[in-house]
């Protein structure tokens, strides 16, 4: 089975197996250095696009979903310091969450899991998982809140982007630009709206739009776009070659 972005090893979180579990006060977010988007819902595109372009991409299984870029394919994510922590000032819920998931059990029904690989979770220091008696602390109280909250707006997203198609206003987008360093950037692979087909939208589809508040999320997305050149310029300078100097041989004279 594929596992989500970032998650290596999913195991269920079990009160009695992981009763002195701890969370580190501090994540290292080296687990996000490759990552060239990261998944949005849609209550972050306000705050989101202040900083990051917000595209819109198909997952493996061709379902569209709403992104924060963060970097060019294949290439780090240039929201994330040196140090290993997240550079802007708004970190996505995807992130936020981390290393903690929802697994869907049942119609409904969801469970906490994490993933394994993830050293802040430790027997040795951090905030307590469980209490004395193996009840939820407040730190993993908070964790389910902020799952459950991800999982609601997930949905509303869907609700989003299948209005968008059934619109047709996402068309396929290229960015480029030249860099001081004479590079020169492209990035690909990615969908927008398209503004002469959101202006064109009956009115009655706007209203419609406008009351539900999915009109504020168009609104956000194509402000983002202007962040596109931004990223492209936040790529790191080119590394000049190094000339190899041939090693100087001695000549020896034979006895």
């Amino acid at each position: 089975m594929t596992q989500p972005l970032f998650y290596q090893r999913v195991v269920t979180l079990d009160r009695e197996a992981h009763r002195n579990f701890k969370l580190s006060t501090t994540v290292d977010q080296t687990f996000a250095a490759n990552a060239p988007f990261v998944p949005l819902v849609s209550v972050e595109f306000v705050p989101a696009a202040r900083e990051y372009p917000i595209a819109f991409l198909r997952g493996a299984d061709q379902a569209l979903i709403p992104v924060a870029l963060t970097g060019l394919p294949d290439g780090r994510n240039v929201y994330l310091s040196d140090a290993g922590q997240w550079s802007a000032h708004y970190v996505p819920a995807y992130v936020r969450r981390y290393p903690f998931i929802f697994a869907e059990t049942g119609q409904d029904q969801h469970t906490v899991c994490f993933d394994a690989a993830c050293t802040a979770l430790n027997e040795a220091d951090g905030a307590p998982l469980f209490d004395p008696s193996g009840e939820p602390s407040a730190t993993l109280q908070k964790i389910v809140q902020l799952l459950s909250d991800y999982q609601r707006q997930t949905q509303l997203t869907q609700t989003f982007v299948q209005h968008l198609q059934e619109a047709n206003l996402l068309i396929d987008a290229t960015a480029k630009a030249d860099l001081s360093d004479g590079r020169s950037m492209a990035l690909q692979g990615f969908l927008i709206v398209d503004e002469a087909r959101f202006r064109a939208l009956p009115e009655d589809t706007l209203k419609a739009w406008f009351a539900s508040g999915e009109l504020d999320l168009v609104y956000a997305h194509l402000f983002s776009l202007g962040q596109l050149l931004e990223l492209l310029r936040r790529q790191p300078p080119k590394v000049p070659e190094q000339t190899l100097k041939p090693r100087r041989q001695t000549a020896r004279s034979k006895a």
